[in-house]
Parts: C-alpha cells; structure tokens; sequence
C-alpha cells in the first residue's frame, strides 16, 4: 500500500507548559514521541481533532493514554494508508523507571514486529542521533529493526535536539518540541 500524502505533526519532550506553536498548514495526523504532558496532549486533540498515535517517555507516567490516543508500543495500526508503530521508552541507564528497558531484550521483540513505514520512539537510534552520554545513548535493538525492516520515516525524541540522518531509504528524525512533516511516498 502507499500512504496518502500527509502532514504530519510530530511532538516529544515539549518544554512548554503550554502547546503554542502557531500552526497554520492542514493537520492529517499526530505523532507523539514521548515525554509531552497530558495537557499538552489533550490541548493538540482539542486545538487539530486529528488521530494521535503515541508511545511513552522515559519520563511519562504509567497511567494509560486517554482515549483520543492510540498507544502503538509494539502494535501497529492504518491510518491514511500508511503502517505507523512503534516502541516506547529507553535503554537503562539509571536503573529504575517504568519506561527503562534492557536493549537486549527489546531486540528479541523487535526482531518479531513487522514492517511499518512510520516507526516512533522515544529513543535515539545507536550511532546515528545519539549523544555520547550515558543518559541520552543509542538503542542498538531500535538500529537493528530499522537495518532489517527499513521503514520510510523514523521519528524519536529523548535528546532534546532536532537533527536528522538518512540511513539507506530511511529518513531518521529527532524531534525536540513540536514540527510539521510533509510525508509522501517514494519507492
């Protein structure tokens, strides 16, 4: 299938108390990243009235999303013709957190999820839009579904910086705050 084009708007670790972008394009669908407060989200429901499809931060609580979100952690859903999923939280580096995992173990899961041509994260991808720190390092299980399923986009945010790479057919986007996406669909 080819996803229609869509504009997409793509959230993760929004350090406003208050969602203020001033948006103007057309809205098709929202992806959240992780770490954006419910009151963020629930002012971009309110404000856009488009699907959000999310998955969680190292620092969101553990309480479910409302139900105007589709979480996508290891699930993966159709929307406007694209296959968006995803995984949330982060490799462990302080030992504790309900969004903390063993990169090891999520390869064994990752290597069972299938091809999506949107794929959102909280984490970077190991060794290209991870930082040197121990904090904000790559996540070698994400790396390798990307080299192995090759999906279209790759959205994360955790290192609260915006940057992005190619990798192969793959665009790899870090988001920090809020921006508007453009998708289309090459071959």
């Amino acid at each position: 299938m080819i996803g229609y084009p869509s504009n997409v708007l793509v959230v993760a670790d929004y350090p406003k108390p208050r969602f203020e972008e001033n948006i103007r394009s057309k809205i098709d669908f929202i992806l959240s990243c992780g770490d954006v407060e419910p009151p963020i989200l629930e002012e971009i429901h309110l404000r856009f009235q488009k699907p959000i499809f999310a998955v969680k931060g190292n620092h969101d609580s553990t309480k479910p999303f409302p139900e105007y979100i589709t979480d996508v952690h290891l699930r993966f859903v159709q929307h406007r013709n694209w296959f968006i999923g995803g995984f949330g939280g982060v490799p462990s580096y302080k030992g504790s957190g309900a969004y903390e995992w063993d990169d090891l173990a999520v390869a064994e899961k990752l290597s069972k999820f299938p091809y999506v041509d949107i794929f959102i994260c909280h984490a970077p991808l190991l060794g290209i839009t991870d930082k040197e720190d121990y904090a904000h390092q790559g996540s070698e299980a994400i790396r390798r579904y990307m080299d192995a399923q090759q999906p279209k986009f790759v959205y994360h945010g955790h290192v609260h910086e915006k940057m992005g790479a190619m990798v192969g057919n793959t665009a790899v986007v870090s988001v920090y705050g809020a921006d508007v996406f453009n998708l289309t669909y090459t071959s």
